[in-house]
């Protein structure tokens, strides 16, 4: 028997909750990965533990303060309709709305405490962190790879030596720019298009 036969035909509290923290963390991740490239090829500055700790905490904590204002939303937006109660008689759909806005409610300040509570761990925060950088190194080792198998180099051309440094000023010039581009993008300060 599933956990959402058990629950009415649908998926309980806590699952909910902690599938939402699972997609916030996931996000959290990606803020702070596309952060620590922006710092080490934008800004070029060196890998900062207590910096991209400190830009995980603020992610977590604006992402709780998101979910705080949705429950209060969504309390407001069931309060309107439960006090419409007196005007006329509520449809189906009205009733199942008041249901779904007392749930959606729930969660939002479930998830909201458990996001607080992340970034007030440490080891979570440590942890996270830690996934970011990797994933950071990773994007730029595929975005290098992905160059250089465009460019065709030979390491054992003899002009290899010589125009390196054409490339990498290059490589630094476009793809960097890219790279922040598509950082800016996700975070929702950049455009769309390139």
């Amino acid at each position: 028997m599933t956990d959402a036969v058990k629950h009415g035909g649908r998926a309980p509290i806590s699952r909910i909750v902690d599938e939402g923290l699972l997609i916030a963390l996931s996000s959290v991740r990606m803020a702070v990965k596309n952060d620590i490239i922006v710092a080490g090829l934008g800004e070029h500055a060196d890998f900062d533990t207590a910096r991209f700790a400190e830009t995980t905490r603020r992610e977590l904590l604006a992402l709780a303060e998101e979910n705080r204002e949705s429950a209060v939303r969504v309390g407001e937006q069931r309060k309107e309709l439960t006090s419409s109660t007196w005007r006329l008689d509520l449809s189906q759909d009205q009733l199942m709305d008041i249901r779904q806005f007392k749930l959606r409610k729930r969660v939002h300040k479930r998830l909201a405490a458990a996001l607080i509570a992340v970034a007030e761990d440490e080891d979570h925060v440590g942890r996270l962190v830690r996934d970011s950088q990797n994933a950071a190194s990773e994007e730029i080792q595929d975005a290098m790879r992905a160059r250089l198998m465009r460019l065709s180099i030979d390491p054992l051309d003899p002009e290899y030596q010589r125009h390196r440094a054409e490339r990498t000023e290059m490589f630094l010039l476009v793809d960097l720019a890219l790279l922040k581009l598509k950082a800016d993008e996700a975070a929702g300060d950049g455009p769309a298009e390139y």
